[in-house]
């Protein structure tokens, strides 16, 4: 005799209805009572194994020890610092050693040898820096760091001016990442020119007047160091290129035959040569030293320079001082560009040796240091502007940082840079013709074609690699 539905060894005494509304099954669905085989159980399984990390530091065989050797000039190595001991923070077990160095090229060349390893994060700047068109093949392409994304979703690239990217890329390769972003100007006291009623004229004949001022109350109109002549190679530059457009800018940085003789170049040139005759152009020494000359002992009225002129003359310029720039002047005042046109360069370039012990962690420490916490922070300290886009801390109250940012926006797209002189390790041979022509040795002329020799030089060589601007 069969049993009834539902027999066993358990006889539960609920009633019917309920018990299958508990199971959520109709009391109709259920109306024969059919036996039903039950279903089979699979054998147990272990858990799926986890899945090996991809990226670094969970790798199996990852470095934890980070090397990094930067260059200690004007703006230091505690940025790098600071930026490794937030990345240790993060990452339980790591190590980030930053060695400063004064001499790049000098000190960590041999370890691009063959027979040697190179550091995993190099600050590449100052005199000695390393030659980046002769290392191309032994730096790591940076493409993959820039895609990365932040928890916002933002690309590391979107995040970064634009001129920062131009600068670290060599034949359509990002092979270095800057990340200072230098504003180029004539640097003066404001409160000096506020209380003798002067301004900085646009154009170089006006400037050859406020350099007659000058001399009558026993100021140079400018000072120069005889290790950084080629300071003023920088304002004739970018003088000549916003009074003759782009062009001059594209012959220069491409090293055209019969650039140096444009004559935007020639009268930036000449127009330079009649202040250093009429002895509006003194000789400071060294160049700190003549920096002093400038900012402490108030001898000179203006310098030209980049944005570390803030932090190299913070301990000699009076509390009163006021730092500013302006941009530089032009021939004529209707020039190509802008006369608020200004050379706006990305400097202090990083790179990530391929070959290094570490390279993966070489780029997670760059990446570090451009997040908007460490660029705000490196802002505040040095005063000046990074790569990193809206990182300027807005309650920083600097009257250098405010002419910079006012800089930046007054040029609008009039925004320009080159990097020929230090990409082609030009620097050495330029520095002494220019210490020349400002003492007076060396005519306009003269100065222009050894120039355009040195550059053709480069220009002739098979062995550079040369890069192409338009």
């Amino acid at each position: 005799m069969s049993k009834p539905c539902g027999a066993g060894r358990f006889v539960v005494k609920v009633k019917r209805r309920t018990f299958l509304a508990a199971l959520g099954v109709s009391a109709v669905g259920a109306a024969a009572c059919t036996p039903t085989p039950a279903p089979p159980v699979p054998p147990p399984t272990a858990p799926p194994p986890s899945p090996t990390p991809t990226a670094w530091p969970s790798r199996p065989g990852d470095s934890l020890a980070v090397e990094a050797v930067v260059f200690d000039g004007a703006f230091g190595t505690s940025f790098v610092r600071a930026a490794g001991e937030r990345l240790t923070e993060r990452t339980p077990g790591l190590r980030v050693r930053v060695t400063p160095v004064t001499a790049v090229a000098t000190e960590v060349g041999p370890r691009f040898a063959a027979d040697a390893t190179p550091p995993d994060l190099v600050g590449n700047s100052g005199a000695d820096a390393l030659p980046i068109s002769a290392l191309l093949d032994e730096l790591l392409p940076l493409d993959g760091l820039l895609a990365t994304t932040d928890d916002a979703g933002s690309r590391l690239s979107d995040t970064l001016f634009r001129t920062a990217l131009t600068a670290g890329s060599v034949d359509d390769r990002q092979v270095a990442l800057p990340y200072v972003l230098t504003v180029f100007g004539l640097w003066h006291s404001a409160h000096r020119l506020a209380a003798e009623g002067w301004t900085v004229p646009a154009t170089w004949d006006a400037m050859l007047d406020l350099g007659e001022q000058a001399k009558g109350a026993g100021m140079a109109l400018f000072v120069y160091g005889t290790d950084a002549a080629d300071y003023y190679l920088e304002l004739a530059v970018s003088s000549a290129i916003k009074e003759g457009g782009h062009e001059v800018r594209v012959a220069l940085d491409n090293l055209a035959d019969g650039a140096w003789g444009h004559p935007a170049v020639l009268g930036v040139l000449r127009g330079l040569e009649e202040c250093v005759r009429a002895g509006f152009v003194m000789s400071g020494g060294e160049y700190l030293e003549a920096q002093r000359e400038w900012s402490r002992k108030g001898r000179a009225l203006l310098y030209p320079a980049g944005s570390w002129i803030a932090r190299e003359i913070a301990q000699d310029a009076p509390d009163d001082f006021e730092l500013a720039a302006v941009p530089v002047p032009t021939l004529t005042s209707s020039p190509a560009l802008s006369p608020a046109g200004i050379h706006l360069a990305a400097t202090e370039p990083f790179l990530v040796p391929r070959r290094a012990v570490n390279p993966d962690g070489g780029l997670a420490l760059l990446r570090e240091l451009l997040t908007a916490e460490a660029a705000a922070e490196f802002s505040r300290e040095n005063l000046v502007p990074t790569v990193v886009r809206n990182s300027v801390p807005a309650d920083l109250s600097s009257s250098a940082l405010t002419s910079q940012t006012r800089m930046i926006a007054d040029a609008g797209d009039d925004l320009f840079s080159w990097r020929f002189a230090t990409h082609y390790g030009l620097t050495a041979d330029l520095n002494p013709l220019w210490a020349r022509f400002l003492d007076g040795r060396l005519s306009a002329e003269a100065l222009a074609e050894q120039t355009q020799a040195l550059t053709d030089k480069v220009r002739t060589d098979p062995e550079v690699e040369h890069y192409t601007v338009s």
